[in-house]
């Protein structure tokens, strides 16, 4: 069934659960993640991260958007979710998701299904771009260390 693994991590990493909304909450003293699994109709991870200095944020979901997962031809995809929400999560507990600037703006990279991830929260809006290498998700003029 899709999200029992997902639920299996949550546990390990002593996610908090409430019942009513199917949301497990993780956190840090800069970052907050909250963790859907309704297995068969949604799957989600919204992961916001806060740069301590200047008090900007960045957000990034990996979620199963529109797709009907009730449906066995969907399958797939949830299951494909599922795996990257594991990963994110997994990286998120070793120290690979980090935070840094670029300018002024405020910037996470991370790795995740074999490339590197890099979200650039602007003045405005969040941009998402994917990267071969770490070196590249990371050009900028800043310094970069992992969430905590």
């Amino acid at each position: 069934m899709t999200g029992r693994r997902l639920v299996e991590v949550l546990h390990t990493l002593r996610a908090t659960y409430t019942a009513e909304t199917d949301a497990w909450q993780l956190s840090g003293s800069t970052w907050q993640a909250t963790v859907i699994v309704s297995p068969g109709h949604w799957l989600g991870l919204e992961f916001t991260a806060r740069d301590p200095v200047t008090g900007r944020r960045a957000t990034y979901d990996i979620d199963t958007d529109l797709y009907d997962i009730s449906q066995d031809e969907q399958r797939w995809f949830a299951e494909e979710i599922e795996r990257d929400i594991i990963e994110f999560l997994g990286n998120l507990r070793r120290g690979a998701v980090l935070r840094g600037t670029d300018g002024a703006k405020f910037v996470l990279v991370f790795p995740l299904d074999g490339a590197y991830v890099r979200v650039t929260r602007g003045r405005f809006t969040t941009r998402a771009s994917t990267h071969a290498d770490l070196a590249t998700a990371k050009a900028g003029d800043g310094d970069y260390v992992p969430v905590d």
